[in-house]
């Protein structure tokens, strides 16, 4: 499990860390650094491996389009203030250390790979050149996909397009492994519709598209869904691809009704059970209720904050997130004085 992560000038984060749980709740305002932690975890194993999301199907690509803006181009944005030579993501699984450093070296960044492994009180270090990119242009030189630690995966609203087309692209790989119909049942429980199956076919003999198939024989494209079947659908199908065994999902609520939020937190149980650790943002502290409520015993729950750009966090249990709801305190804009 990944018990520790320790950041350093990567990104809006000068400094900072975190102890995390089988289930660790990261809970706050905006510009608190909750999703800056997420984006460092799904790049430590490797920023320049593939992942399951179109076109940018390199981890470092996909947090490239997140931060887009504009016609800017490059991976300046991944060091602190832009201008920064150095940034670290240092992370402690299963006793082992790993570091991932991005390195400025002119106009490139260089990625490398640290793994330490302890043996009998020695110490043996293993390092990996992953590849470069550079600080104003979108390219990138790989050197290996090979990982130095679990694989992770993250989950984002803003990335659903990109899952959309990742499916449409390799669907021939994913039709027949029987993926798709078990999410689409699940998904029938917090649907008016029972579903059977994810499919793809032409949408009025033109174009392909996506649809969720029927019981009944309808078929109806899943974009026509409400957007959160739709997030779920995709977002359940890209875990089953990957398996991978930390999950982040950003903005958990996002999308998500009571009665969604209820069943992934009964998904997130299982995941826990099967030795799976989970990492989620949310602003929301109805989400924080249900998910932690159902997984309280492997729960950490955090709110953070960030003092000149330096990562802050005070660990609550659920009886005090309650406890301060019902008092009238709202904790995502009483981090100043909790923290």
């Amino acid at each position: 499990m990944l018990t520790h992560v320790k950041i350093e000038n990567f990104r809006g984060i000068k400094e900072g860390e975190i102890e995390l749980a089988p289930l660790t709740i990261l809970l706050g305002p905006n510009n608190s650094g909750k999703t800056t932690i997420l984006e460092a975890l799904f790049l430590a194993p490797n920023p320049l491996r593939i992942v399951p999301y179109y076109p940018n199907t390199l981890a470092s690509g996909v947090i490239y389009s997140l931060h887009k803006t504009l016609d800017s181009e490059g991976y300046a944005f991944l060091l602190y203030n832009y201008v920064s030579n150095q940034a670290k993501i240092e992370c402690n699984f299963n006793g082992e250390t790993y570091l991932l450093r991005f390195v400025k070296e002119g106009d490139q960044i260089q990625m490398l790979g640290e793994k330490t492994k302890t043996t009998d009180g020695e110490k043996e270090i293993v390092r990996t050149i992953f590849g470069q990119v550079p600080v104003s242009q979108y390219t990138h030189q790989r050197t290996t996909t090979k990982s130095i630690m679990e694989n992770t995966l993250l989950i984002n609203h803003s990335l659903i397009d990109a899952g959309y087309r990742y499916l449409q692209n390799n669907w021939a790989s994913i039709v027949n492994l029987g993926i798709c119909g078990k999410v689409a049942k699940e998904s029938s429980e917090f649907s008016y519709e029972s579903y059977r199956d994810i499919t793809i076919e032409p949408f009025l003999g033109r174009e392909l598209t996506i649809y969720a198939y029927l019981e009944d024989g309808r078929r109806i494209r899943l974009g026509d869904l409400g957007e959160g079947i739709q997030s779920y659908i995709i977002s359940r199908i890209l875990y089953e691809l990957e398996k991978p065994k930390i999950l982040l999902w950003d903005d958990i609520e996002s999308h998500f009704n009571p009665r969604i939020l209820s069943s992934i937190a009964e998904w997130f149980y299982d995941l826990l059970e099967d030795g799976r650790q989970v990492i989620l943002t949310t602003h929301s502290i109805e989400a924080t209720k249900i998910i932690a409520g159902l997984n309280e015993e492997k729960t950490w729950i955090y709110l953070t904050s960030l003092e000149n750009n330096v990562l802050k966090t005070k660990r609550l249990t659920l009886k005090e997130v309650i406890e301060y709801s019902e008092a009238g305190i709202d904790i995502r804009v009483a981090e100043r004085s909790l923290l």
